[in-house]
């Protein structure tokens, strides 16, 4: 959990804490990261393990010129993304020149492509976002949100329902454009002959709030469009391919899923969290609680467009920590203000309907749990900060809305 690892703020991961593929390394396995984004890259340690590691967003290089000129024709013309096309190049090229077939082995694939700014290329782009829509909404707000929907807070923007709609049409272009490249990635793998004989898992860091609860972007929340995220594997020696778990499982069940499924077994003193996934699959297996949580931070993009204003409020809001505990029916969220919500999702998937004055028993019962789990599991360990001063990174962070 983000408390245990401390790879938040501007923190780097301790070394102590081993990456999946430091641990597939050691047991033989080539491996290799291809990274759209700093924040799972070499600044934070998420480099270590991996024989070849490929930090796309940083872009082509000053002397590759030709290139660059051709990326921008690309980029006038609509046709660019924002590094998925890349990636897929990079990662073909590596099954095919420097992949070993006497090894086994390990990727890690980033797409940043759903994340904003949304504006997919063609053919994506307006495949939802239809022209009479365009039409009736006032599309300067709309691509502003678009570009960062933090921008909501800082500049009291309150979008309509059709804007609102908008938005979610260019969202959802976006991932469709991510799941064509997913699918093109899938399809190489098979003409390699990999894909069969590998596990592949495809999940996302985080969901995007589109008005929900009053909320835009992903921060300061663990509502379920946040939490709520896709999580599908393929692995045709373990798993039949119509099998669907309504087990709620989490992130930390991947990395003992993936030892799980290369017969791992563990290095010596090594604490490893979660489940294995392929166990989720039984009905009968028993339910579980599950933690999530929010550090509790103001995001660079709002401190310094309001660096002079008067916004003690939506600070408030941003820096607040949050703790949620999910149950297969219920979930609770506190604060550090000490304020809970407690919501049936059977019931009430969007959360609308606070039952702790209702439901006391779960409230008291899922509180304990709650409590129990920082407690024990919360752990406060300190780690190193990275440095972010290089104007390569400061450009990217800034495109990203981290600076």
């Amino acid at each position: 959990y983000p408390s245990q690892h401390n790879v938040i703020h501007q923190n780097r991961l301790r070394e102590d804490i081993p990456t999946i593929a430091e641990l597939l390394q050691e047991r033989g396995y080539q491996t290799a990261g291809f990274v759209n984004n700093s924040q799972v890259g070499k600044l934070v340690g998420f480099d270590r393990g991996h024989d070849d590691f490929f930090e796309v967003w940083q872009g082509l290089s000053e002397r590759q010129v030709i290139k660059r000129a051709q990326q921008k024709v690309q980029e006038l013309a609509g046709y660019s993304d924002h590094g998925a096309a890349t990636t897929n190049k990079l990662v073909f090229d590596w099954l095919r020149q420097r992949r070993r077939h006497d090894k086994p082995f390990f990727l890690f694939i980033h797409y940043i492509d759903a994340h904003n700014p949304f504006k997919a290329p063609r053919p994506f782009r307006f495949k939802y976002f239809k022209t009479d829509v365009r039409r009736e909404v006032d599309m300067t707000k709309v691509w502003k949100i678009a570009d960062n929907p933090l921008i909501c807070y800082t500049d009291d923007l309150a979008p309509n329902e059709a804007e609102i709609e908008a938005i979610t049409a260019l969202y959802d272009e976006e991932i469709g454009y991510v799941d064509d490249q997913i699918g093109r990635l899938v399809d190489y793998l098979k003409k390699m002959n990999v894909l069969d004989e590998s596990l592949l898992i495809l999940t996302a860091d985080h969901g995007e709030h589109l008005g929900e609860h009053g909320f835009f972007s992903h921060v300061a929340s663990l509502y379920e469009p946040i939490v709520h995220i896709p999580l599908i594997l393929r692995y045709p020696f373990g798993i039949d391919g119509q099998s669907v778990s309504r087990q709620p499982v989490q992130h930390i069940d991947i990395l003992p899923t993936i030892l799980a499924a290369c017969d791992f077994r563990e290095r010596k003193g090594l604490k490893i969290p979660g489940l294995n996934l392929l166990d989720c699959l039984d009905i009968q297996a028993s339910s579980r609680l599950l933690f999530a949580e929010w550090e509790g931070r103001i995001p660079h993009f709002v401190r310094n467009r309001l660096r002079d204003s008067n916004h003690h409020s939506l600070f408030e809001r941003f820096q607040k920590r949050l703790w949620m505990i999910r149950s297969e029916e219920f979930k609770l969220i506190a604060d550090s203000q000490g304020h809970f919500e407690l919501y049936n999702l059977r019931d009430d998937p969007k959360e609308s309907v606070n039952l702790c004055n209702k439901q006391t028993a779960t409230y008291n019962k899922l509180r304990t749990a709650l409590e129990n789990w920082r407690d024990t599991e919360v752990t406060g360990q300190t780690s190193e900060s990275y440095d972010y001063s290089g104007e390569v990174l400061k450009k990217h962070l800034k495109a990203l809305g981290y600076l």
